[in-house]
């Protein structure tokens, strides 16, 4: 029994993972010199990574 008082059976009857993929709408696009610089093509995928590295 876990914390919370419900019965499991470990790990073997949970699904490995649940997906999901948004639909992706055409709308604007960058230029190829654009994209190639944002890793992307699409305005709306185009999320850089602002944290901190590891390593210094």
């Amino acid at each position: 029994m876990c914390e919370h008082g419900h019965r499991h059976g470990g790990v073997d009857s949970m699904p490995v993972a649940m997906q999901y993929v948004p639909w992706q709408h055409w709308s604007r696009i960058y230029s190829p010199e654009e994209g190639l610089q944002c890793g992307t093509i699409f305005p709306e995928l185009n999320k850089p990574f602002y944290g901190k590295g590891a390593c210094r």
